[in-house]
């Protein structure tokens, strides 16, 4: 039997006592330990600073997500998603599972669950109730659906509960594969996650404010003052009177005046002061925009960079894609969560298949360049369903052409070329030198006696059929009487003749 214990050195070897075993196999650094909670039994309450210090939950950020420049900003970072492709990757799995889950998430709106998925960045978390249906022989999501954010909370051992009329405090307990959690950086002390919310409140608060403020100084000073003169010992009901018809004036732009008064209008934004306030609250707005777009997308290249830098914006464009690659990673881990769980109602402990994200155009190009390489070798021949699968084709929509004896495609674009290059270019192959070298010592009289006789038939039907399955399907009426031995010697012939035909006559 094993002793249990730790090597402490390479010659010491500590065993657990009964004693040491128990903490060791088990967590300490606990809640219920620490010297900073001391509120066991309720519910975890949300770390988010601006939160404790407004004491509001995260309704208070709605209207922060509603601002123009917050919204166009999160709007263009969810963009960068929902504009990739998805697709189920088999991996390891069974066919049949694959093909199950594909057929799942084409009836899901994949959209739309992707674009609450990625709430998860602004808000910390996101929770997606699944709402489960019986089939006749599967338990399959009929929908999921994201839910209020401060309907839940999180207990002292970081679970999720629902908060309820019956238990409006420390929530109920929540079922299995029930709820999905999407999180954006979750650790132990604050499984609520990290939001962007906090990050840009104020300097929406501060942006807001400089506009309250603009709005009162353009009114001040973009609009003419109209100042009013009175003679001296003019009585105080009179002076009160033309104060309201200045007033009205504003509005109307017509007041009569006594004929011993005067009316001058003073334009008080041409002053040079005037014009400093106001480019010291366009300043701030700048600023608040610009500390949203990075807080939110990681730069801001059209505020911070004048000019246009090169090297700048490809900065900023690696940054932004290590975000896009952080909310993939969301993404995923949420589809890949609720595929486990459907392959667990339904298959038990199997191998899934994965959710996946790309870019259509790279992967496209990418495979078709590999493809096109491995073809223009003449040794490899992909299957139809290949093809589909790879390029997401449908069955009809294309056919596969047959490949001719000898590795040429019939309709390859870039076919091997039999004519020779410059005589010095060296041979890349020793034994292509011996067939050139054969080739030169052949008679052409002698290569024309051989096509016109026993070969007459193949440079016929060549001719005469419009692919290489018309050939081959009337090479066996060519020569009823002849065995598969003596067919496959005059087809390996036909197709060396063939080669050397064409070396021949390029070269003359």
């Amino acid at each position: 039997m094993s002793r249990k214990g730790l090597w402490t050195s390479p010659t010491n070897f500590q065993e657990f006592s009964p004693q040491t075993t128990r903490p060791v196999m088990r967590e300490i650094a606990l809640r219920a330990h620490s010297l900073d909670f001391f509120a066991p039994g309720i519910y975890l309450p949300d770390p988010d600073p601006i939160l404790r210090r407004e004491g509001k939950d995260v309704r208070i950020y709605t209207e922060i997500q509603a601002e123009t420049r917050v919204a166009s900003c999160l709007e263009s970072r969810k963009a960068a998603l929902r504009n990739l492709e998805w697709e189920i990757d088999r991996g390891k799995a069974k066919s049949r599972q694959a093909a199950f889950i594909q057929a799942l998430f084409n009836d899901l709106d994949i959209d739309r669950m992707i674009g609450e998925i990625l709430n998860a960045p602004f808000w910390g978390l996101e929770v997606l109730e699944v709402l489960w249906k019986q089939g006749p022989s599967f338990i399959l999501p009929e929908d999921v659906l994201g839910k209020p954010l401060h309907w839940f909370v999180f207990d002292v051992d970081n679970n999720l509960r629902l908060r309820t009329r019956e238990n409006p405090i420390l929530g109920d307990e929540l079922p299995p594969r029930k709820f999905l959690m999407a999180r954006n950086n979750p650790t132990y002390e604050d499984p609520y996650g990290e939001r962007l919310a906090s990050r840009v409140f104020w300097p929406v608060v501060f942006k807001k404010g400089g506009l309250k403020w603009w709005v009162t100084f353009a009114e001040k000073y973009g609009i003419p003052w109209i100042v009013g003169k009175h003679p001296r010992g003019m009585a105080d009901a009179e002076i009160d009177n033309l104060a309201d018809r200045l007033e009205q004036a504003i509005q109307d732009a017509v007041m009569v005046i006594p004929e011993d008064s005067s009316v001058e209008l003073v334009n008080g934004g041409g002053t040079s002061g005037a014009s400093a306030n106001s480019s010291l609250f366009k300043d701030l707005k700048a600023v608040c925009d610009e500390d949203i777009a990075i807080s939110i997308l990681g730069q801001n290249l059209t505020t911070s960079v004048k000019g246009g830098s090169l090297a700048a914006a490809q900065v900023h464009e690696r940054v932004r894609q290590e975000i896009k690659d952080g909310d993939k990673k969301i993404v995923r881990g949420v589809m890949n969560q609720l595929i486990s769980w459907v392959c667990q109602v339904n298959f038990g402990d199997v191998e899934r298949p994965q959710f996946a994200l790309y870019e259509e155009e790279h992967v496209d190009q990418t495979q078709a360049d590999r493809d096109k390489t491995l073809v223009d070798t003449g040794q490899i021949k992909f299957t139809k369903k290949y093809w589909a699968n790879t390029y997401k084709l449908e069955d009809d929509d294309f056919d596969v052409v047959a490949q001719a004896p000898g590795g040429m495609q019939p309709n390859n674009l870039n076919p091997p070329a039999f004519a020779e290059g410059k005589e010095d270019k060296p041979h890349t192959f020793p034994d292509q030198a011996a067939i050139d070298q054969a080739v030169a010592n052949l008679d052409p009289a002698e290569l024309q006696d051989e096509m016109d006789g026993v070969l007459a038939p193949v440079r016929k039907l060549i001719e005469k059929s419009a692919s290489v399955e018309e050939i081959l399907a009337g090479l066996g009426n060519a020569y009823p009487q002849m065995d598969d031995t003596s067919f496959q010697e005059h087809l390996t012939k036909a197709i060396f003749l063939a080669d050397v035909w064409g070396r021949l006559h390029a070269r003359s």
